[in-house]
């Protein structure tokens, strides 16, 4: 889009990260909401227990991964750290539309949207940490 309507785009950008934030609470507020009772409970936590250990075992794994496969690469480090962030990254606000679409339950949501939160929680401070340590 910047390249056909750079002056709107340029006007646009610093609203978008926040509107994204915006956006993405709302989405994930909703579900957790309704279903308060649910998430405060043994399900809840159990819930909450497997995203952390899906995401964490995610950047792992793509960080490990990608060090075996191109160890002989002049630039493994990088490309580590950008596939780790792309794995452990997951789609789990397209998931949470996904449930909400297709069944009728509500509590069919609730796991996509604590994995939301956990999944960016995980991803900015896998960011902030990673950005810190230049030639780790």
């Amino acid at each position: 889009m910047y390249r056909f309507l750079p002056k709107i785009s340029s006007a646009i950008r610093p609203f978008l990260p926040p509107l994204s934030v915006v956006v993405t609470s709302l989405c994930v507020g909703a579900p957790l909401a309704i279903n308060i009772n649910s998430v405060l409970s043994a399900f809840g936590i159990s819930v909450l227990l497997v995203v952390i250990a899906l995401h964490l075992s995610a950047f792992v794994l793509g960080y490990t991964f990608t060090g075996i496969a191109f160890h002989n690469s002049p630039d493994v480090k990088p490309l580590q750290r950008t596939l780790s962030y792309e794995t452990g990254m997951q789609s789990s606000l397209l998931a949470l539309a996904l449930a909400n679409k297709f069944f009728q339950d509500p509590l069919v949501g609730v796991p996509p949207a604590i994995s939301v939160v956990i999944m960016s929680l995980m991803g900015f401070s896998h960011v902030m940490i990673w950005g810190k340590k230049k030639n780790v």
